[in-house]
């Protein structure tokens, strides 16, 4: 790899930048820090203290004119075709934060533009590095469960069982998916990516948490209100049948989130847990008892365990950091087995495929996103 210094700069300064963004660029040792902004400037001030990074300032389009080799966009997802767009025109390269954009007609002229520009992009769909994510596509790869015929596969947690999470919450900043947009992405992302196959179809019913009840988010009065829950029955080319669930009002226990991957094919079965708790892999043949598959560099599921990060997601400090291989891939000048702004625009086909699926109430071919598109 080449040990030539990138210049990165950081658009947002939310609690996540400072999670999951700045300290793997501060440990990669090709990586100077350059800028940060934020709207307030506050956040920005304060992180660029913690993190030493030399300038801090309010605006994305001041800090794209500063000395820099690439941006990575951690702002409300309204923001993310705005700044990506125009750094593609200034040949900056762009990590973006989930979901790419607000829909996907934005997320196809984000991807355009990156390629025609040609520049490196991302998107930080981050459990594709699980390790128990990794294992479970070598062995469905490897026909440790023959074909595949279902799979059953959640995405949830509870921080939204006190009202909508903020602006995530919300159509106008956090799209008309709301949950599906937040987590409902990493889902739809990984699945794609363990079965080798997009999503064809879909049949979809949102919802939304008021008065202690679930009310149809087609019904929503607030127009600014997201979903909370959604529910969806997908179909993909080969035939496999998967229903997907994501919820951000699903009670956690201590969890706080909770990855639950099924995937059931001729010769057994094979789960995957993730949570707070840690990570777990297991595998029944058919007629055969649950065993459980040994897997490196995680912390195993322990229902006694003190809830942390660190079992969640033990890579964040790693090489394997979708931020940190984004870097790499600068340095190198090639595409690495990472997830661009293709996929990125791949999963919100997806997400705008269940929201229509859901206005009409009745089930609807991906492909008829692609027609529409092409048609306005």
């Amino acid at each position: 790899m080449s040990d030539q210094k990138v210049k990165i700069a950081v658009a947002g300064a939310g609690s996540f930048t400072d999670l999951w963004y700045l300290p793997i660029l501060k440990k990669h040792p090709s990586v100077i820090l350059k800028a940060i902004c934020s709207q307030n400037g506050t956040n920005a001030d304060r992180l660029a203290a913690k993190y030493g990074i030399p300038s801090s300032c309010r605006s994305y389009r001041e800090m794209l004119e500063e000395d820099i080799d690439g941006i990575c966009i951690v702002t409300p997802n309204v923001s993310h075709h705005e700044i990506a767009l125009l750094a593609a025109e200034k040949q900056i390269h762009v990590m973006c934060e989930k979901p790419l954009a607000m829909e996907a007609r934005q997320a196809k002229a984000m991807w355009e533009a990156a390629e025609r520009n040609n520049i490196i992009h991302g998107v930080n769909f981050t459990y594709r590095e699980n390790p128990a994510v990794v294992r479970l596509k070598e062995l469905i790869e490897g026909g440790l469960i023959g074909k595949v015929y279902e799979g059953k596969f959640e995405y949830s947690g509870d921080y939204g069982l006190s009202g909508p999470p903020g602006w995530r919450g919300t159509s106008s900043v956090g799209g008309r998916g709301g949950v599906l947009a937040d987590l409902g992405s990493h889902l739809i992302d990984a699945v794609h990516y363990i079965l080798g196959e997009n999503i064809e179809h879909v049949s979809a019913s949102l919802s939304y948490l008021e008065g202690g009840s679930m009310k149809r988010a087609a019904d929503l009065e607030d127009k600014d209100r997201s979903a909370d829950s959604a529910f969806f029955q997908a179909s993909f080319p080969s035939g496999i049948q998967g229903s997907f669930y994501t919820s951000w009002v699903s009670t956690q226990g201590d969890r706080n989130q909770t990855i639950d991957l099924m995937v059931k094919g001729g010769k057994g079965a094979l789960q995957l847990l993730s949570s707070e708790l840690g990570i777990r892999l297991r595998y029944a043949p058919v007629n055969g008892p649950w065993e459980d598959i040994k897997l490196a560099n995680i912390y195993p599921w322990d229902d006694a365990a003190e809830p942390s990060e660190e079992r969640f997601r033990p890579w964040r400090f790693t090489e394997k950091n979708e931020i940190w291989k984004w870097v790499d891939a600068i340095n190198e000048k090639k595409e690495l087995d990472r997830p661009t702004f293709r996929d990125g625009y791949v999963v919100q086909r997806v997400i705008d495929s269940v929201l229509l699926s859901d206005q009409l109430r009745k089930e609807v071919a991906v492909k008829e996103l692609e027609k529409m598109e092409e048609s306005q």
